[in-house]
């Protein structure tokens, strides 16, 4: 994957193995803020590979809590 590739929301759930639920409550906490994601004129959020990192590391600690 290069890392200028655009992924959906499916797609990103589908790589980390989360349940959808778990990141629509990292937005809805403001452990990760809507602003920091890209958002097509749609209203489709998409994801970067750095943005995978991310969500990654909020998840780690949200867990370790």
């Amino acid at each position: 994957m290069n890392s200028d590739d655009l992924l959906n929301t499916g797609e990103v759930l589908r790589i980390l193995n989360i349940p959808k639920h778990k990141l629509v409550y990292l937005f809805e906490s403001r452990k990760l803020r809507r602003e920091d994601f890209l958002t097509l004129q749609n209203g489709q959020r998409v994801y970067r590979q750095s943005d995978l990192n991310k969500i990654k590391q909020t998840l780690f600690e949200v867990s370790a809590k």
